[in-house]
């Protein structure tokens, strides 16, 4: 005897109107703008067409795509269209922001660099044992403090100094 293959209901056709509970609202736009993004991706790969989608979530957040980019196709539309003209436009646009955008990324990687430098000499600092840097502590007091005071501050800031130095496990030199 031949056992029955399980039915399942397979992909069905979804009726096209708003869905009601806002949770399976948001998870449908979650998966169905990458989908409709890798469609519009696919029509500008195999067909050469200029595609921008701007699309907002139900929170109201915006996702745009756009080949070669959401800016060129809109500023292409908001022209009038235009063939070639446009065309070299766009493509023009497409390179002035992409050089502006390598210029960002080269500033960001160089102040990181200046960031890692500046890291790695205030650990060599701080391993070394080195207290001759200035801190804040090593400002002048205002001449109108009395003696008392001063004292207490002095105490203050050595107890704050020795407190730091545990937490970081380095030598103070006091």
């Amino acid at each position: 005897m031949a056992e029955a293959k399980k039915q399942t209901p397979g992909r069905r056709r979804i009726a096209c109107k708003i869905i009601e509970d806002k949770a399976a609202r948001e998870v449908t736009f979650s998966k169905r703008h990458q989908g409709m993004f890798r469609k519009a991706s696919e029509l500008a790969i195999l067909c050469g067409a200029q595609v921008a989608i701007i699309a907002y979530s139900p929170h109201g957040n915006p996702f745009v795509f756009g080949h070669p980019s959401a800016d060129a196709v809109i500023d292409r539309y908001n022209s009038g269209g235009g063939g070639a003209q446009a065309s070299e436009a766009a493509t023009a646009a497409a390179l002035r922001a992409f050089d502006e955008h390598k210029k960002q990324y080269r500033d960001a990687v160089s102040k990181l660099e200046e960031a890692k430098r500046d890291a790695i000499e205030a650990r060599e600092r701080r391993a070394a044992g080195n207290c001759s840097g200035h801190m804040w502590w090593d400002g002048h007091v205002d001449d109108g403090v009395g003696v008392e005071e001063l004292e207490h501050y002095v105490a203050s800031l050595e107890n704050l100094m020795k407190r730091v130095a545990d937490k970081l496990d380095i030598r103070v030199c006091v």
